[in-house]
């Protein structure tokens, strides 16, 4: 009978703050899976507030207009240098409708677990989504402090990111619904998303 000798393990203590000592070379793999998912979260908001701070830089310098225009071609180009990153990070097959919305859930600004965005989808089939946001917390800004703005972003710059974003051109988005909401019990916007079968 052969005796192998006996071998202690000593499992790594995944970190659920870095309120601890400095850590030359932290890896994500040293927090926590709710640490990473707090971190992630306040991302979200980063990422938005990257996104305004730039806007109001560029209107400051060059005005309003060119802002507007400048956030939609950044937000376009992003849809396309990112949007496929996603896809094969997920493996995502973009065959249907709920594919694509797999791809925005992915993105920093998505609805998942956000506390920013939220909302419902309403899956008809496959091919046909109507999804409802209930929360957003762009338009909630805007309708407080810059309703005036709520024409470019709802209506010049939304359907074509949107489209940019699910990836697929198949998938035809109409509007159902766009701010401005008559009551804040309403929904800020319904779209309905589908591929022709």
């Amino acid at each position: 009978m052969l005796c192998f000798p006996e071998r202690r393990y000593k499992m790594k203590k995944e970190l659920k703050d870095y309120s601890g000592p400095y850590k030359h070379d932290l890896k994500w793999e040293d927090f926590s899976k709710e640490f990473l998912v707090k971190l992630m979260k306040s991302w979200q908001g980063a990422y938005l507030g990257i996104q305004g701070a730039w806007i109001q830089a560029v209107s400051e310098k060059f005005g309003s207009d060119t802002a507007d225009d400048c956030a939609l071609q950044a937000l376009l180009l992003q849809a396309d240098r990112m949007i496929p990153v996603w896809v094969e990070l997920g493996n995502i097959k973009l065959n249907t409708v709920l594919d694509s919305l797999k791809t925005i859930q992915l993105a920093p600004d998505g609805h998942t677990e956000s506390e920013l965005f939220g909302g419902e989808v309403d899956i008809k089939s496959p091919n046909h989504v109507i999804s409802t946001t209930t929360k957003c917390i762009t338009c909630e800004f805007l309708e407080a402090f810059a309703p005036e703005k709520i024409q470019q972003l709802c209506y010049k710059m939304e359907q074509p990111v949107m489209e940019r974003f699910l990836h697929n051109p198949k998938i035809k988005v109409t509007p159902l619904e766009r701010p401005p909401r008559k009551s804040p019990t309403e929904p800020f916007c319904r779209w309905e998303l589908k591929i022709e079968e």
